[in-house]
């Protein structure tokens, strides 16, 4: 089982992942580009490096809900529950403090 400062470090990078999402989905928006996006995996691995093709509108449904997030396959953590699995990504669900700070830290509030 997690620690708790292991699980909030996990929290903060999986807010820091969807920060940098947050930008390329705007900046996707900007240039009204079409078809698919490379998206970063919203993991709490802070070494992650895995790229998720996503639409516009597949990424505005997984932010939908502050809690939930994008993962690469088989990204899937503890304090998360898998919600929707998709063709090359996953959504799971924060709970707990993980799911706390994702609500305390969204960027759509």
């Amino acid at each position: 089982m997690e620690t708790t400062q292991s699980q909030e470090r996990a929290a903060q990078n999986e807010v820091l992942f969807r920060e940098a999402n947050e930008k390329l989905g705007i900046k996707r928006q900007d240039l009204e580009l079409g078809g698919a996006t490379p998206f970063l995996c919203e993991c709490g691995d802070s070494s992650c490096t895995e790229l998720v093709r996503l639409s516009l509108e597949q990424y505005e449904h997984v932010r939908a809900r502050a809690n939930r997030f994008l993962v690469a396959p088989g990204h899937d953590e503890e304090n998360a529950r898998q919600v929707e699995e998709h063709d090359g990504y996953a959504i799971i669900e924060k709970v707990g403090l993980a799911g706390r700070i994702a609500e305390e830290e969204n960027p759509r509030k």
